[in-house]
């Protein structure tokens, strides 16, 4: 019998513990000696995973998470003069509806979900995204060395993610997620430093962010301030400035419409 292979750089695999996935398959966990990674074994049971597991049901903090990516979208969008984006593993679009909202040209996919918020933004209307975001998506993909091409091939400056990093934790970390069954790659920081060296690009890890960006396209000002505003303190003045511009935006638009009443009545 062949022995497994590290699905992200053909290392050898050796077996750190074992977990019930879905409730009935017992799922070997296995980590990479060479990239440190830790990944599943072969995934056999994800068409069950995604046609009967729906997330929603199981994240309550949905909504606020995308608030927080807004800010942290919205924020590197504007530092780094990018403009065109594409959300890759969007799910409901609503990430895309937000930053569409506020100024930014973003278009959404997602191989499981349809964009219930974002309906008539699955095509960009750009051949090169500038930016691509994608939240909780890496740990998802079965085959990391190819589907990873979906992300960093197309040509953009940079790349903002969210994922678990994989330290050595036991099988009681929370971020495994054996009840839903989706989550089947945890990347080392080696293995992210080894993707990021891979596509040409410099890694930044802050605030619960990796930022790819295109090795000396950006100045190092520019870099620092990126690290800066990912920290969650940052994300916090930013998403508190962006509701207090939606909410001075529905005010003047209620005056106006208030204005237009008045002028009505007296012809």
């Amino acid at each position: 019998m062949t022995a497994l292979r590290c699905r992200l750089c053909d290392g050898a695999l050796e077996h750190r513990f074992s977990l019930r996935v879905l409730a009935k398959h017992d799922v070997s966990y296995l980590q990479c000696e060479q990239c440190r990674s830790l990944q599943t074994e072969p995934p056999y049971w994800l068409d069950e995973a995604y046609r009967d597991n729906n997330l929603s049901n199981l994240d309550t903090g949905a909504v606020q998470r995308n608030l927080q990516n807004l800010a942290a979208c919205w924020s590197i969008a504007k530092l780094l003069r990018l403009k065109n984006v594409l959300d890759l593993g969007g799910g409901d679009g609503l990430l895309c509806r937000l930053l569409r909202d506020y100024g930014i040209n973003c278009y959404v996919r997602d191989r499981y979900a349809k964009p219930t918020y974002a309906q008539g933004f699955e095509n960009p209307d750009f051949a090169t995204p500038e930016l691509i975001v994608a939240f909780e998506v890496l740990e998802h993909y079965p085959q990391p060395r190819d589907d990873l091409d979906v992300v960093f091939n197309r040509g953009c400056q940079a790349v903002l993610v969210s994922t678990g990093i994989y330290t050595n934790q036991g099988s009681d970390w929370w971020y495994l997620a054996p009840e839903a069954g989706q989550h089947v790659f945890f990347y080392s920081r080696a293995a992210l430093d080894q993707i990021a060296r891979k596509y040409g690009y410099d890694l930044l890890v802050s605030g619960g962010y990796l930022l790819f960006v295109r090795t000396g396209k950006f100045g190092g000002v520019q870099l620092t301030l990126a690290r800066l505003m990912l920290k969650s303190n940052a994300r916090r003045w930013t998403k508190a400035m962006l509701v207090m511009r939606s909410a001075d935006g529905v005010w003047k638009d209620h005056l106006q419409q208030v204005e237009k009443s008045k002028s009505a009545r007296k012809v």
